[in-house]
């Protein structure tokens, strides 16, 4: 009996000193910060967008001849989000802030959204501009807003300051080639976003 108490004895002592053991120093910690808003505008569709909350931007139809090559682009569309309602509050400034992992389309090099419709136009993307500077949005990258600023400068979203209870967002969306000459088909899209309010 002793003997077979000390062998099981020694076989538990010999497996607790494999186990991992945890440091006992930590090495720092994370802290996240954060805010939720009570202001929540309705965002609706302006331009050549439709809709409430889930817009819809109609592209106007191009020959490929328009995109021969990578880099280029057709089909400049204007459009705008217009942000309005009771408890849209003035003095705060608001920008898209895309929802990157909800985004599959999203294009990181690009920073536009690659084609989705099944078997559709080849080597296009859908990318953003923002009209006051002529220069593409990128949508793979987020920054907050700073109030009272007109554009997020790490991205180059535009960003608008509430008065009277609305605002509004301008944009273009057009279609870009990507690597090389477009093909004909279908192009469909999408981003899934939130409006970030400063």
């Amino acid at each position: 009996m002793k003997k077979t108490l000390i062998s099981t004895l020694a076989a538990v002592m010999g497996f607790a000193m494999l186990a991992p053991t945890v440091a006992s120093a930590s090495d720092g910690t994370i802290t996240f910060n954060g805010q939720i808003t009570d202001t929540t505008c309705t965002v609706t569709g302006g331009g050549a967008a439709t809709g409430t909350g889930n817009i819809t931007v109609t592209l106007p139809t191009v020959s490929i001849s328009s995109l021969p090559g990578d880099g280029s682009t057709a089909g400049d569309t204007n459009f705008s989000l217009i942000l309005s309602g009771a408890n849209c509050t003035d003095g705060k400034t608001a920008a898209l802030w895309i929802e990157t992992t909800q985004t599959p389309a999203l294009d990181t090099a690009t920073g536009a959204l690659t084609n989705q419709a099944s078997g559709g136009a080849g080597n296009v993307e859908v990318r953003m501009v923002n009209p006051a500077n002529n220069q593409p949005i990128n949508l793979g990258i987020n920054d907050y807003v700073v109030n009272g600023a007109s554009v997020v400068a790490a991205n180059n979203q535009p960003a608008y300051t509430i008065s009277g209870n609305t605002g509004t967002l301008k944009y273009v969306a057009q279609y870009l080639a990507v690597g090389g000459a477009a093909t004909a088909g279908a192009v469909n899209t999408y981003l899934t976003y939130s409006m970030q309010y400063n």
